[in-house]
């Protein structure tokens, strides 16, 4: 558990747009050997919905909000050398946002966290049309596929690529999260055998757990 007085002193240092000083507190988490998990989850995932809280209250602009994002990506680079080295459990993970989806730092962070768990992971990043989504599932045949969606307005588009997926690819595991979807009811995933929401790390270490 990473303290709060660490987690503000990130938060702040980040709004700032300071990147020497969240590089540095990061760097110090690792020196401790602070979990991976704790860091994803306490500081960049925490940091980021506050980052967009303010912007949709009007408190923190574009350039602010894309400037945190582009220092919350250096962090994360910080962190990866712990996760390269896991040894490799011979599964799968295709991670992707659906077209239209911009930001790609959650989807990023659950790529690694994969990785962390001794997975393959694939990472096509943000903005993906369906067609190279279902051809990259085609060609890699991945244990599992990853779908990233924040924007409300682009869930329509999530559940036409499942639709997709389960139409073509019947056996395929699929799971989904990102905070439009955890507006969604529960239920509406309920008529999809292989398909599971995934509402935060310690859900996406279950997941895994269950799935090596």
């Amino acid at each position: 558990m990473i303290s709060e007085a660490k987690y503000l002193h990130y938060l702040n240092s980040l709004l700032e747009g300071n990147k020497s000083e969240c590089v540095k507190i990061i760097n110090e988490l690792i020196a401790e050997d602070t979990p991976v998990i704790d860091i994803y989850n306490d500081i960049f995932k925490r940091s980021m919905y506050r980052v967009g809280q303010l912007w949709e209250k009007n408190r923190c602009t574009v350039a602010e909000e894309h400037h945190a994002s582009q220092i919350t990506e250096l962090c994360i680079s910080l962190v990866y050398p712990k996760i390269a080295n896991t040894e490799k459990n011979g599964k799968t993970v295709l991670v992707t946002c659906v077209d239209k989806e911009f930001h790609e730092i959650g989807p990023k962070m659950v790529s690694d966290f994969f990785e962390l768990n001794g997975w393959t992971s694939i990472f096509l990043g943000s903005n993906m049309p369906d067609t190279e989504i279902l051809k990259t599932i085609f060609d890699k045949k991945p244990d599992v596929v990853g779908i990233s969606n924040n924007f409300y307005m682009n869930f329509i588009r999530t559940m036409k690529l499942v639709d997709s997926i389960t139409e073509n690819t019947p056996e395929q595991k699929v799971i989904i999260g990102g905070q439009a979807v955890e507006k969604i009811e529960d239920n509406i995933l309920d008529k999809y055998e292989n398909v599971k929401f995934i509402k935060d790390f310690d859900d996406l270490q279950k997941y895994i757990s269950e799935n090596n």
